[in-house]
Parts: C-alpha cells; sequence; structure tokens
C-alpha cells in the first residue's frame, strides 16, 4: 500500500471520533488492510506525512507534532484492530 492511499482519509474526524470513542462505528467502514498497513511500524512515516498533509488542508498552522499524535492514535488503533 503506498503512502497515497491514506491521504484521503478524514485525519481531522478520526481525531475528534478518537477522542469521543467512537471508534467502533466508524471505523468499521475502513478495510482491514488499511489497518494493517497503519499498524505496521514500518509504516509510521507515511501516516505521519498523511496525517499533517490533510491537517494542513483544514489549518494550514498544523504542526508535524500533532500529526505525530494522531498518527499515533490511528496506529494504536489500528494495533487493536488487527489483533481481534
Amino acid at each position: 500500500m503506498s503512502n497515497t492511499d491514506f491521504d484521503g482519509l478524514p485525519w481531522d474526524e478520526i481525531k475528534e471520533i478518537s477522542e469521543r470513542g467512537l471508534f467502533e462505528e466508524v471505523f468499521k467502514k475502513i478495510p482491514k488492510t488499511r489497518f494493517q498497513f497503519a499498524a505496521n511500524e514500518e509504516n509510521r512515516e507515511a501516516l505521519i506525512t498523511s496525517a499533517l498533509k490533510s491537517l494542513r488542508k483544514n489549518n494550514p498552522g498544523a504542526t508535524r507534532e500533532q500529526a505525530v499524535t494522531l498518527a499515533e492514535l490511528m496506529q494504536n488503533f489500528a494495533r487493536k484492530v488487527t489483533e481481534s
């Protein structure tokens, strides 16, 4: 899976959903292969890059640190999904 496969993910919505604990309902719609990719530590930088690109669409001042936090949330959740 290439880095661009994650560019279309709504990272700002993922952050809100993550913070509100609404994982299960929304993430059921995402193919499990994407979670497998996200769970793989080797793909961490691709997630960060994609998250930052998406965050900057709505907030040009978004920082790499915010993208790292968001990518970590996604990776942690992806690991839970792939382990179940």
